[in-house]
């Protein structure tokens, strides 16, 4: 072969001993022989191993869970919040659930507290830490390790109509953090009709705005007069009490604290069914904070 009848070099592989000071082209290195062109070879072997280390150190990043919704709060339209779902959770009482994460979208929950801007993910509820109340959850574990890691990109937002992909069959709790009502009725209602079981609680049940909860949250009371004012209204409620308080009629100690049934495995706090003969539930205060109740 002669090369000077080589109209594109790149048209015909060369051989090394038609071209011993070019390099024979293959797919991923440029050979030739050592004596000829070594720091040519060097440099390109060099950089493709380079290149292929670091190929292997990129990973995809993992997908922990799902943003449901992002957008004004029904409770304070003028925040911005968001719905996350979870798929595990390890509290020894919920049992392994998936959980709803309700969040200030724009600044974390510990701040969100401080600043009193919690209000746009838990509303009304007089049992606030930012109001000196007795909130069992502990914000700066769970709730700020769900907002790190949607502001890290951990999350998937997905639609409605995906919903039956992830959550057909999951038994879920409706606000591991926040109250249900913060964001759009028609989410929730979707998520319920895709999961087998959930838990939900909310203390909006009094605004007219909250009605529509009724059927797959339970109403969070605070005191005898709020449980007796929910029945009325057509809840069934979880009635936060002193260990020394008396049951009303129609109430139940929650299973857990009786027997040691998981939320999971009970599935009692689900709302109202039409004709609805279960009973409310009342729990002992709990948590870290339980005093200032």
């Amino acid at each position: 072969m002669n090369i000077s009848e080589l109209k594109n070099e790149d048209e015909v592989p060369y051989t090394i001993f038609e071209t011993p000071k070019k390099v024979w082209k293959t797919d991923e290195v440029r050979y030739a022989t050592i004596y000829e062109t070594p720091k040519k070879v060097w440099k390109t072997v060099a950089e493709t191993i380079k290149l292929q280390s670091v190929n292997k150190k990129v990973k995809k990043k993992k997908l922990n869970g799902f943003v449901l919704y992002e957008g004004k709060s029904n409770l304070d339209p003028s925040q911005n919040i968001v719905a996350i779902v979870t798929s595990k959770s390890a509290n020894p009482k919920t049992g392994n659930m998936a959980q709803l994460w309700i969040l200030n979208k724009d600044i974390n929950p510990m701040t969100a507290s401080k600043e009193k801007k919690d209000n746009a993910v838990c509303g009304s509820c007089i049992l606030r830490q930012s109001l000196g109340g007795a909130c069992y959850v502990t914000i700066f574990q769970a709730p700020n390790k769900v907002w790190k890691t949607y502001k890290n990109g951990g999350y998937k937002p997905i639609d409605v109509p995906d919903y039956g992909n992830h959550f057909s069959g999951v038994k879920m709790r409706f606000g591991a953090y926040g109250d249900p009502a913060a964001i759009p009725t028609h989410i929730l209602a979707s998520l319920k009709a895709y999961v087998a079981n959930n838990t939900s609680y909310t203390h909006q049940w009094k605004e007219d705005a909250a009605q529509g909860l009724k059927t797959l949250s339970m109403a969070s009371v605070d005191n005898v007069g709020e449980a007796k004012q929910a029945t009325k209204k057509g809840w069934r409620y979880f009635r936060v009490a002193k260990e020394d308080e008396r049951l009303l009629k129609g109430e139940i100690i929650c299973p857990n604290v009786t027997t040691g049934v998981s939320c999971i495995d009970c599935g009692l706090c689900n709302g109202a069914k039409p004709n609805d003969r279960r009973k409310s539930i009342v729990i002992p205060v709990h948590g870290a904070r339980k005093n200032k109740f």
